[in-house]
């Protein structure tokens, strides 16, 4: 069967599926954002836990990315080089993620789509880190054709 990623040229295959992968991931992450960010509102209403609602979010959704990452973006089997380039490539995203969420909060733009901006903007950063770790090998050529 051939997918609609698998019908494009090789250059464009990865980016989009880790567009693909991206959205997922910001979907899920953003969501599991919102709920704690209200669950913690509720709960604690002169508490300031945006933060801590954007780490619970980042952590649950990391883990599912990276198989994602590994067997549709890039095609990959997960190994202990692609793992580890994916943690490093999650923390920098994280830094990056954490600056941008302070930096928005900071312009006084509300909590909900200063989450949302910093998962977009780190997202597309991180494409261009994690690719380097799973690059697959140029293929063989036989020598007598």
């Amino acid at each position: 069967m051939q997918t609609f990623t698998n019908k494009l040229k090789e250059p464009y295959r990865s980016a989009v599926r880790f567009t693909i992968v991206g959205t997922t991931g910001t979907l899920i992450q953003y969501a599991w954002y919102w709920l704690f960010l209200t669950l913690f509102t509720h709960l604690w209403p002169d508490t300031e836990t945006t933060t801590l609602a954007f780490i619970i979010g980042f952590v649950l959704e990391m883990a599912s990315n990276y198989c994602l990452t590994a067997y549709y973006t890039f095609k990959s089997r997960p190994n202990w080089k692609n793992f580890s380039g994916f943690l490093s490539g999650r923390a920098v995203n994280f830094l990056l993620q954490m600056l941008l969420l302070q930096v928005l909060l900071m312009v006084q733009m509300s909590d909900k789509l200063a989450g949302l901006l910093a998962i977009i903007i780190a997202g597309i950063i991180n494409y261009f880190i994690v690719k380097l770790f799973f690059k697959q090998p140029a293929p063989k050529h036989d020598e007598n054709g």
